[in-house]
């Protein structure tokens, strides 16, 4: 088992780290995700035309049709850029699609995500009911912590149809009856919302598995969803480790950088032994998704504890190495910390996911 890139994956992070570096520095997180209404269609252009939003759609439905452990290598580099568009829960959409019965819907769908002409969030719970209603679906209920709401173009949103199977229907954030509540959360970079659906009414084709129970579809995507978390936060780590250590190169206190201080040593190296473990099961977690191994459940369930509540503490640890200064709006430290924080708490924290591994072991 190789966790080293290839040469591909190499490629491909040098061109995301350019591309992030160039439309999306901290300062442009800032004006968007703080001070602006959350919305960059700029980077979200800059982002399909660059074929990125087509990376995980197959090759035969006009994608790139590539693997988990490709996608991997784009979730750590819009961690690292603390990305404010909902890339992460549109190439998980895609792959979720991807995986429904051929239709002219699929294919629909499929396209607008290959083309950026779509931006997708995933609403999924036990909070919405679906009736079918004279060849037409109508969604009733609630479900809170929904990335980005209606700043994504599209809602895949889960629902109990009857005779208790679960369904997948893809509903446009602007559809009537569809109310969003901004629950302003810590992490304004990905905003989370509570949606209120109250008698929306959608086509039959909005039903991605056209009716059928989407069950199974929905455990992948939820799985896939947290190994992706686990990803975002460690490429937001890194980049605190990175900051870190440059802080601590440059900060002089009684004529010597603070580095040389034994006490700052040992938390740099905590910090970047938290990152060893969490690469270890990201990249693991990726090729038991690829392999579709009888682990991969405990496989994504170590990779999201490894990146909860350690990734929470070497947050705090960068923080403590910065001094004062860490604890301030102005310097960016704190934009990267509250990312991998809200993704520690988002699908479970640590807790959680150690009683997951727990229920598939024993």
């Amino acid at each position: 088992m190789d966790f080293d890139l290839n040469e591909n994956q190499q490629e491909m992070r040098k061109a995301l780290r350019s591309l992030f570096e160039g439309a999306c520095d901290i300062r442009h997180v800032r004006q968007i995700a703080y001070d602006g209404d959350g919305r960059d269609p700029g980077l979200w252009k800059t982002l399909s035309d660059g074929g990125w939003t087509a990376l995980m759609v197959p090759e035969a439905d006009g994608g790139s049709g590539l693997r988990f452990e490709d996608f991997i290598v784009l979730l750590e580099e819009a961690g690292r850029a603390v990305a404010p568009v909902p890339l992460t829960t549109t190439l998980l959409a895609g792959r979720a699609i991807a995986a429904a019965p051929a239709s002219p819907a699929r294919g629909e769908l499929l396209k607008q995500i290959v083309s950026g002409a779509s931006s997708f969030t995933l609403a999924l719970g036990e909070g919405v009911k679906a009736q079918a209603a004279g060849g037409n679906w109508t969604l009733e209920g609630k479900l809170e912590f929904v990335p980005f709401g209606p700043l994504a173009a599209t809602a895949l949103v889960e629902a109990a149809m009857p005779g208790g199977q679960r369904g997948l229907f893809a509903v446009s954030t602007g559809t009537a009856g569809i109310q969003w509540l901004d629950l302003d959360v810590m992490d304004r970079s990905v905003r989370q919302y509570e949606m209120t659906l109250s008698g929306v009414s959608v086509p039959g084709t909005a039903s991605v598995f056209g009716g059928a129970d989407a069950s199974g579809a929905i455990a992948t995507l939820i799985d896939e969803w947290r190994a992706a978390l686990a990803a975002e936060s460690l490429g937001v780590a890194e980049k605190m480790v990175e900051m870190s250590v440059a802080y601590v190169k440059e900060r002089i206190q009684f004529g010597k950088p603070v580095g040389s201080n034994q006490a700052v040593k040992v938390r740099i190296a905590e910090m970047g032994a938290i990152i060893d473990r969490l690469r270890s099961a990201v990249y693991y977690a990726a090729w038991a998704i690829d392999s579709n191994v009888p682990e991969r459940k405990v496989a994504i369930a170590m990779a999201k504890a490894a990146a909860s509540g350690p990734g929470a503490l070497l947050g705090s640890q960068a923080i403590h190495v910065h001094g004062g200064i860490g604890f301030t709006w102005e310097y960016d430290l704190h934009l990267y910390f509250k990312r991998i924080k809200s993704n520690e708490l988002l699908l479970g924290d640590t807790s959680a996911s150690l009683q997951q591994i727990a229920d598939e072991v024993l």
